[in-house]
């Protein structure tokens, strides 16, 4: 029997995006090693979050978790089945097991803990057989569990009312965006589905201290300032930025755990995705405690301008955040 599904209880988990070849030169294979030697040092169960598509991730993950045995047992591994943009349309069963079985043998893992489907455009039929497909995987002991990756509400429901056992939902949220709360949390919530949360700290913009380096530019941080643009452009960045320093100072917490702590304690968000910390300690996020008073002057800092649902301005590949995004990163996997 699958075990039952439960977010971290520290309500972290650890993204592995930044590690990607072609992100960013900050990281190498020590330091990332390191990082990750220094993460699993804490009590409790060290989730990380990664994706096929981030090229060479689940390999490294992969070796760091052959190399460090003793961490093995504790380490939770969430990946992501994001097949190209351009093989949507003769998307078969074959190409999902063999895309599936890569990433375990990249992880080097006997069952794959939770597989999250993306899907860049609903316009193209399949979405629903992939992820019964990614179900029979499950049913098989291939998978552990199914979760998606920016569904809007219409589609989750579409699946829930298929059958088929999602889990959660990885979406962006933060004080910038908060398409996520005009309606997908309330069915979330109503269906059992938790809100794993990327983009909570903006990719450093809402977390980054007076004296620190500016975050690295990268196309991540190319696309949480796309979101700010979005609400007001850096004069409402900055107010934002105070008044998560006004919430942090009074609950002693850093301004990265006060952006965290907002979110998660929104409704059905069962974690917050910060990125894996290589300079020091790794946020507490679960201590953050906010007032309804502190939670409604946050809000009314950041007007909530994002246009439309849940990831759909990204949608548009013409658009400027389209523009920027990659959909071709699993090209050479083919259905039989």
């Amino acid at each position: 029997m699958t075990p039952a599904w439960t977010p971290p209880s520290s309500g972290l988990i650890h993204g592995c995006w930044q590690l990607a070849s072609g992100h960013g030169s900050a990281w190498d294979r020590s330091t990332a090693f390191a990082a990750l030697d220094r993460a699993a040092e804490k009590a409790g169960p060290l989730v990380l979050d990664c994706a096929d598509i981030y090229t060479g991730v689940e390999r490294l993950l992969g070796d760091w978790m052959a190399a460090r045995p003793a961490h093995a047992g504790k380490v939770v591994v969430h990946t992501k089945f994001v097949p190209d943009l351009e093989a949507l349309p003769a998307l078969d069963r074959a190409y999902v097991r063999r895309v599936v079985e890569r990433s375990r043998e990249r992880l080097r893992v006997e069952t794959l803990d939770l597989v999250q489907l993306h899907w860049w455009d609903f316009g193209v039929s399949g979405w629903v057989r992939a992820a019964e497909w990614l179900a029979e995987l499950r049913e098989a002991g291939v998978v552990r569990h199914v979760g998606v990756t920016n569904f809007g509400s219409r589609a989750l429901c579409t699946l829930l009312d298929e059958g088929i056992p999602v889990v959660a939902n990885q979406v962006q949220l933060s004080l910038l965006d908060r398409r996520p709360l005009r309606r997908l949390a309330g069915v979330c919530r109503e269906r059992g589905v938790s809100l794993l949360c990327y983009g909570t700290l903006a990719g450093g913009l809402l977390a980054d201290r007076p004296g620190a380096p500016a975050p690295a530019d990268n196309r991540s941080l190319r696309k949480y300032r796309l979101i700010v643009d979005e609400v007001g452009g850096p004069q409402v960045l900055e107010r934002a930025r105070a008044e998560l320093a006004a919430v942090a100072a009074r609950a002693g917490v850093s301004m990265a755990e006060a952006a965290a702590g907002y979110v998660l304690a929104r409704p059905a968000v069962g974690a917050v995705i910060v990125g894996l910390s290589r300079r020091g300690p790794d946020l507490d996020v679960a201590r953050v405690r906010l007032r309804p008073a502190e939670v409604a002057r946050l809000e009314a800092a950041v007007p909530d301008t994002v246009a439309g649902g849940v990831y759909e301005v990204e949608r548009d590949r013409t658009g400027p955040h389209g523009r920027i995004m990659q959909y071709d990163l699993n090209r050479g996997v083919r259905g039989a």
